[in-house]
């Protein structure tokens, strides 16, 4: 694999980056601008090398939310650098059902493992007073703490829904949203590749295809994810407002922290 970034404009250059990118220069239908360098969303941060903890340490980034479960954990653990907060959160509503570490089960599972009943299942929950999601919100009220990253594996879909409730929150429509999710077809692309080649040497062709279908984004998937609130919540202003107490006033004070 390149260790080559790709340099998609939010994209941070960086040799173990995975998926790495600063929601920074979005334009908000409410006539902000999301600041740079501020916010950040990302897959696992334990490939980052030195020079890569020097970059991050340069944009005042100090805020880390790791939305993987336990034992994605244990196997990769974050590279963390110095003056980092690093909170764990897990975000896996499916956790006692099917670890979030797919790769690691056995052959037999994996050929009767459904990915399309899995992943509407698990866009369809992700959202539903998810602790992790609150946690996001406390350490976003805390800008004084330096620049946030929240993560996951490869920064798709826990990190996904986690980045759509921040971009809400800001002002973002629900194109914005959309579009910033499915940017990740793009930018996760070389570090997918790889992993689907290193699968291909030890899994069934129908094993990988699964994968490759996890792997990937699609809008039905966050189409899902905005049904579930509208279908529990009514709407995404009324699941910030009674999920996460985002009221008109307390979104307020968080654009001030991060538009310009």
């Amino acid at each position: 694999m390149s260790t080559k970034p790709y340099l998609h404009p939010s994209v941070l250059p960086l040799t173990g980056g995975i998926n790495f990118r600063d929601l920074g220069g979005k334009k908000l239908s409410n006539g902000g601008k999301i600041k740079p360098g501020v916010l950040f969303r990302s897959g696992a941060l334990d490939r980052l090398t030195q020079d890569d903890e020097k970059v991050l340490q340069s944009q005042n980034l100090f805020q880390i939310i790791d939305y993987r479960d336990e034992a994605e954990i244990l196997d990769k653990p974050d590279v963390v650098w110095s003056g980092a907060h690093y909170v764990h959160a897990p975000a896996n509503p499916l956790a006692k059902e099917v670890s979030a570490n797919l790769d690691k089960l056995t052959p037999e599972v994996l050929e009767k493992f459904d990915p399309q009943a899995f992943m509407f299942r698990l866009y369809e929950l992700l959202p539903l007073n998810n602790a992790a999601y609150h946690q996001l919100v406390s350490m976003l009220k805390q800008p004084e703490k330096g620049g946030l990253v929240q993560h996951c594996a490869v920064g798709k879909d826990r990190t996904g829904i986690g980045s759509a409730l921040v971009l809400f929150a800001l002002g973002a429509d629900v194109n914005t949203v959309m579009d910033d999710y499915l940017l990740t077809n793009e930018t996760l692309a070389p570090f997918r590749n790889h992993l689907l080649e290193e699968f291909s040497k030890t899994m069934s062709e129908n094993v990988v295809k699964k994968f490759e279908y996890v792997f990937s984004v699609r809008e039905e998937f966050l189409q899902t994810a905005l049904k579930s609130i509208e279908n529990n919540y009514g709407d995404v202003d009324k699941w910030l407002e009674k999920d996460f107490g985002l009221d008109n006033a307390q979104r307020s004070v968080l654009q001030s922290y991060f538009l310009e």
